[in-house]
């Protein structure tokens, strides 16, 4: 083989070699390209809602002896008192309670307290099936305002108002997890007294007229905040601090 000719051998391999290599890059790339299609395909499924059933046990009762209502202490150690009928209690079947629309907190002892600082508080307590999903017979649940230090009462204190078990503020979960939102509206009656409750996350709005357990699905990676807004069918707003609650969430 002469010169010339090893020379167009080496021209032709070269070239073979790199048609070879743009085939590879190119065939990854689309590989790429068809995997992220996938994910956003995923990722683009709207959210939806799915109505659950709600927790029941009529025959439960939690009563609360302490603090009286609108009640006034000395800053320092509030003292809390419950009582429990029907219903097991302890650490597997905690009261749950939350203070000013607080994450709810476990509750194992009937009888407790609590260092506040001057303030006007709402304790909302209720309890929970095996699952966790809040009661909302009557009877299930109790409230009490009462104030630290020198402050004055809530205004408004006979409209309804939101008490959210689920979600935790802070929540995370794993994609493709369901979000499990759980409420209850107090001092009112959804269909008697005209309301609803709005439910909003990214764009997505669900109105619920009864006091349903919704599983959400299809949330994306990141940060989200829900929110939940009770409503007065007829348009005139609620004017209470507990009317409107929300609850950052992260899914991993």
């Amino acid at each position: 083989m002469n010169t010339m000719d090893r020379i167009l051998f080496l021209c032709l391999l070269l070239l073979m070699f790199g048609l070879a290599s743009c085939s590879g890059r190119v065939s990854e790339e689309q590989a790429g390209e068809e995997i992220l299609v996938e994910q956003e395909a995923i990722q683009m499924d709207p959210i939806v809602a799915v109505p659950m059933p709600n927790a029941s046990d009529p025959d439960a009762m939690l009563e609360m002896y302490r603090p009286l209502g609108n009640e006034k202490f000395s800053e320092g150690k509030v003292g809390f008192e419950f009582n429990i009928k029907n219903h097991p209690f302890g650490v597997k079947r905690p009261i749950m309670m939350s203070i000013n629309g607080s994450n709810p907190e476990a509750v194992t002892h009937a009888v407790f307290s609590k260092s506040l600082s001057k303030g006007t508080y709402r304790a909302a307590a209720y309890l929970t099936d095996e699952s966790g999903l809040m009661l909302k017979d009557f009877g299930n649940y109790v409230d009490r305002d009462f104030m630290v230090g020198d402050s004055r009462a809530f205004p408004a204190a006979d409209e309804p108002y939101l008490l959210v078990n689920l979600p935790h503020d802070g929540a995370a979960l794993k994609l493709g997890d369901p979000l499990i939102v759980d409420f209850l509206v107090v001092w009112g009656d959804m269909v008697a007294d005209g309301l609803e409750v709005k439910v909003s996350l990214d764009g997505f709005e669900y109105q619920a007229n009864t006091q349903e357990v919704l599983q959400l699905n299809n949330i994306p990676k990141g940060d989200h905040v829900v929110r939940l807004h009770l409503l007065r069918k007829d348009g005139k707003e609620l004017m209470n601090a507990f009317s409107s609650i929300s609850k950052r969430i992260i899914v991993e």
